[in-house]
């Protein structure tokens, strides 16, 4: 446990952050009734096309039940080797890049800022600690 927290990583917070969503989506469980179990659906694709992708409630249901990963590589092994075949960790720190050169979040309002600056020696512009191109 000594200096276990004197070492930071941005990209575990953005793996964390993936696999704590895929466990969110676990833990909430699988809802089933008459409109999941699919019965229609499932008949339409056996006397139709042959596959669900067409079918609106496969549709709506893709969009509440499945959880898309932001960082999982769902392209072929091609498209993987063309992008120069990133890890996760790879994809990770620049997903973390985006956001710390992104997110700049505002806590307190311009005159609230402006009384603590008047009231204490604070030397430091807001405008540097705003997000720029390439500042992590």
């Amino acid at each position: 446990m000594m200096a276990s927290l004197m070492g930071y990583s941005f990209e575990s917070l953005v793996i964390d952050n993936d696999m704590l969503g895929m466990v969110m989506r676990t833990v909430r469980g699988i809802e089933v009734n008459e409109e999941t179990l699919s019965y229609r659906a499932i008949k339409d694709t056996v006397e139709g096309e042959g596959h669900f992708l067409r079918d609106p409630q496969t549709l709506k249901l893709m969009k509440t039940e499945y959880l898309y990963p932001t960082l999982a590589d769902r392209s072929t092994q091609e498209e993987w080797e063309a992008e120069g075949s990133p890890d996760m960790r790879q994809r990770a720190e620049k997903r973390a890049r985006e956001i710390l050169n992104s997110h700049y979040p505002v806590y307190i309002d311009d005159e609230t800022e402006k009384k603590v600056r008047d009231t204490y020696p604070i030397e430091i512009s807001r405008d540097v600690i705003k997000p720029t191109k390439d500042r992590f």
